[in-house]
């Protein structure tokens, strides 16, 4: 998918910056655009470009979904200069949090370009039909999928459907979270309706149907709507195109992008010109072996690299423990030289340019909220057990459908099993964006964090980010979340 990665179409024009960032479109976006397919699809690819900025999802989304969770900690002679990362870790940030700035302004700059598509393909006259509800599937699917990061972390947002067209009445409250869950549920059964389920080699990478209802699960399974998310998830299944690697390496090469597991990625592309990804640098820690360059940001913690069990092959995949003694060396000041392993690009050198994808969802994503689903439905469901143990049987280099000693003993109560489930997802998706989120929609972020670092006090009002400051005086009619 390089055409789609690559366009930041000179058509598609970001202007001023009121603070919301929902700012008119440049005058190509009007009256002198969207005339021809190719505009159209100019417009769309603009709108996932922007997904790959370094505020969203090249970095911000990563150190939100990590830091400030068990999984990684600054300290113990690991340490940053940066002061919002440190917030976040010790939850000791405010309004003024720069992070949440730029991660909220870059949300809303993203939400305003997919409206802007909306808006304007949906009046154009020459589309087929199917092209036209395509182009418009996937300028929703990204809109909800931005909406829900969103409403995740902030609960009430603004919420605005429509393209900004001027600089006036840019004040807008926030909606409840359930207005706003209930505009991601229908952008997400546009997409379902109106995607395609597979692309041209050419067009790879694209929001597909499976994409869309795989999201909708996550939705569900998120508002504890288990019937639904079991219903959801059955659909994907259903569509026969989706299955795990035998293999869990599999899914990190950069040969594997967009096939067989994937079901939406970020997209990058390594070389001069392309949009790349900052994550194998990122992690790589400042020591590591020359020629490399890294930051050795999202230090992992010794309670996340202690969480596999023995014989788990993904420790290996997703963290590395450095040596004192064997180059390259961790300086003896580290504690615990933990790193993040599993975005590698051998040719990446410096800390950006990678050709790393950043997944959003996979089929083992789906496999996992079927089976916290349907346990919820049905406490005890074999068909519960089986999906889970698929995952978990890949997880020790053992057919994924064969039984194994490594299955999850049957007799455990919903509870249980559930636990059972996030513990996987842990080590299943480390350092792919599921963290938090998962911590938060089962209310086990502030136990989480207390098993971590008991000298960290984490407040309930802290389990939803604070408005920032800039947003709130610019705009009189947002309300500030409670505690801050």
């Amino acid at each position: 998918m390089k055409k789609l990665s690559l366009i930041l179409s000179i058509a598609i024009i970001v202007t001023s910056c009121t603070k919301l960032d929902l700012v008119p479109e440049g005058v190509n976006s009007t009256a002198n655009f969207f005339k021809t397919p190719a505009d159209a699809n100019a417009a769309v690819n603009a709108t996932y470009a922007s997904l790959t900025n370094d505020y969203l999802y090249n970095q911000f989304i990563e150190v939100i979904q990590s830091q400030g969770t068990d999984d990684c900690e600054w300290g113990n002679g690991r340490n940053t200069q940066n002061a919002d990362k440190n917030q976040l870790d010790k939850f000791t940030y405010d309004s003024g949090t720069n992070l949440f700035y730029q991660f909220w302004s870059t949300s809303y700059v993203i939400i305003n370009r997919a409206n802007t598509a909306i808006d304007n393909i949906s009046k154009m006259t020459n589309l087929s039909p199917a092209l036209q509800n395509q182009y418009l599937g996937e300028a929703r699917f990204v809109r909800g999928l931005i909406y829900f990061n969103l409403v995740r972390l902030w609960g009430a947002v603004p919420l605005k459907t429509t393209a900004t067209t001027s600089l006036t009445n840019l004040e807008i409250a926030r909606s409840a979270p359930g207005d706003v869950y209930k505009q991601i549920i229908e952008d997400f059964q546009y997409g379902e309706a109106n995607l395609p389920q597979t692309y041209s080699a050419k067009d790879v990478g694209r929001a597909t149907k499976g994409a869309a209802m795989t999201m909708l699960v996550k939705v569900y399974l998120t508002q504890k709507q288990y019937d639904a998310a079991v219903s959801e998830a059955r659909k994907v299944m259903a569509l026969g195109i989706y299955s795990l690697w035998p293999n869990y390496s599999d899914v990190f090469l950069i040969a594997n992008k967009n096939i067989k597991e994937s079901i939406f990625e970020i997209q990058y592309q390594s070389g001069s010109g392309n949009i790349g990804s900052n994550y194998a640098g990122f992690f790589r820690p400042s020591f590591d072996k020359s020629p490399f360059a890294g930051f050795g940001d999202n230090p992992v913690t010794k309670n996340h690299f202690d969480a596999y069990p023995a014989n788990d092959l993904r420790k290996a995949v997703n963290v590395r423990q450095y040596s004192y003694t064997a180059d390259p060396k961790a300086p003896t000041t580290i504690k615990f030289p933990y790193y993040v392993s599993k975005y590698k690009d051998p040719t990446a050198l410096t800390t950006t340019g990678g050709a790393n994808n950043y997944y959003i969802t996979r089929y083992a994503d789906l496999l996992l909220m079927f089976a916290e689903a349907l346990n919820q439905v049905n406490s005890g469901s074999a068909e519960a057990y089986e999906a889970f143990n698929q995952v978990h049987r890949r997880a020790y280099g053992l057919p994924i459908g064969t039984k194994s000693i490594y299955d999850l003993a049957p007799g455990l109560t919903q509870a249980q099993f559930q636990n059972a489930v996030i513990n996987e997802r842990r080590l299943e998706f480390a350092f792919e964006g599921q963290r938090r989120f998962d911590l938060l929609r089962t209310e086990k972020l502030i136990p989480a964090i207390n098993a971590q670092d008991a000298t960290i006090s984490v407040k309930d009002y802290q389990l939803l980010f604070p408005i920032p400051s800039l947003e709130l005086n610019t705009n009189p009619l947002l309300k500030q979340n409670p505690g801050y």
